[in-house]
């Protein structure tokens, strides 16, 4: 890297090139912003719409940043510095920082319409604006950093409470959630569309509008699944346990799933997320089918192909899922392997993947090797975790690989 070669000395934030940084970090929110629903085709935002109301989150002036070691910012950025005073006041891993991206300036480029804001402090005042206006959009955030963990899936600060309220006055109100994780939404009946657009970066405000007025398709998909409630969890309250290790750190009890974590915790109880892990729609609809697959021999895993085809009206991305399947596994299934596709309406494409060999086995620790056991193995061709579309059987003989999977 010539760190050592050529180092950096003074202050170089003026030679930085943001506007070309921001276009990087505006095009992956874009690919990451995960549309969750969509009632009635709520969204892209209908151009025959006249006003448009943004709640909360301080959409009117940036999108907010996480805190600590994944807090980076320059006070002489142009999409950096505190434009909102400092909301946490206790030290690291703050300040809570809110990059100047508007997503209500970003809109107001991209519209007709008469785009307000209110700050949300008072749901009565919400619920009456929102009455009067054509589209609500509600901005919701949970501010994490490191060393900051939340206490439950709540979204802080009544915000659950401030949803409900403008749902219940304007059934045209759409979500955007500014989150590290996921959320509960207990308001998820009563609102017509929601948006995960996490902690979008430098360009967050113009990464949103792009997608809410439907410049962008979302293509995004869960990396974690969203439970319906915390009693689906496997810790439904934090253990906090007051033991200690040895270094002085709370113990906790990691034998209640194992390696059952995530979609493969739902797999195995057999509760039904929220959202699960991989899902997201589109402003278009695809079908998956052609599913065939076959063993490459050993230390080469499985190769799956299949066709992905745009049946939809516009263009848009997406992201075929390959999961596998067998009998004594930690739980039901696995994730093989996956690929974003890009199509135009009415297009299709051939996709190959192949399913890396430790996918299919279990590693034992006192020979450090990968066992294969032999056996019929479920591979499925899937729109998430909990859709799957296609499944064929592929046989497997037993295999020893070394750490590598070779």
């Amino acid at each position: 890297m010539g760190a050592f070669d050529t180092p950096v000395r003074g202050d170089r934030a003026t030679t930085i090139d943001y506007a070309a940084h921001a276009a990087v970090t505006r095009s992956d929110a874009e690919e990451g912003i995960v549309l969750l629903k969509n009632d009635a085709n709520l969204l892209p935002l209908a151009k025959t719409a006249k006003s448009i109301l943004l709640i909360g989150a301080h959409a009117d002036v940036g999108v907010l940043s996480g805190g600590g070691s994944s807090q980076v910012y320059s006070p002489n950025a142009p999409t950096s510095g505190l434009i909102v005073p400092d909301e946490f006041n206790k030290g690291f891993p703050g300040p809570k920082t809110y990059h100047a991206s508007s997503p209500m300036t970003a809109l107001q480029a991209r519209t007709g319409a008469r785009v307000t804001y209110l700050n949300g402090k008072d749901p009565r005042a919400a619920a009456a604006a929102a009455r009067k206006a054509d589209i609500v959009i509600v901005f919701g955030e949970q501010w994490t950093g490191e060393s900051i963990d939340v206490p439950d899936l709540a979204l802080p600060d009544a915000q659950n409470a401030l949803i409900d309220a403008v749902a219940r006055a304007n059934r045209k109100t759409v979500v955007v959630l500014e989150t590290g994780g996921p959320v509960v939404m207990p308001w998820l009946s009563k609102v017509g569309a929601v948006i995960e657009a996490w902690y979008p970066g430098t360009a967050g405000g113009e990464a949103i509008a792009r997608i809410l007025t439907g410049e962008v398709n979302p293509s995004g998909r869960l990396p974690a699944t969203f439970p319906a409630s915390l009693s689906q969890l496997p810790r439904p309250v934090l253990e906090g346990d007051p033991k200690l290790d040895r270094d002085a750190h709370p113990m906790g009890n990691y034998d209640i799933e194992g390696a059952a974590i995530g979609y493969k915790w739902f797999d195995k109880t057999g509760r039904k997320p929220l959202f699960p892990f991989g899902y997201g729609l589109s402003y278009t609809r695809f079908a998956l089918d052609g599913l065939k697959a076959e063993a490459k021999g050993k230390g080469k895993g499985i190769a799956a192909t299949f066709a992905v085809r745009n049946t939809g009206p516009v263009a848009g991305k997406t992201v075929a899922q390959v999961y596998v399947a067998a009998p004594g596994w930690e739980a039901p299934k696995r994730l093989g392997a996956f690929q974003k596709v890009d199509l135009a309406p009415g297009a299709s494409q051939s996709v190959a993947t192949m399913i890396d060999p430790r996918l299919l086995a279990t590693f034992d620790t006192a020979t450090a090797t990968w066992k294969i056991a032999e056996g019929d193995y479920q591979v499925m061709l899937a729109d998430s975790a909990m859709s799957i579309a296609q499944t064929v059987t592929v046989h497997l003989p037993a295999q020893t690989l070394d750490s590598r999977g070779k």
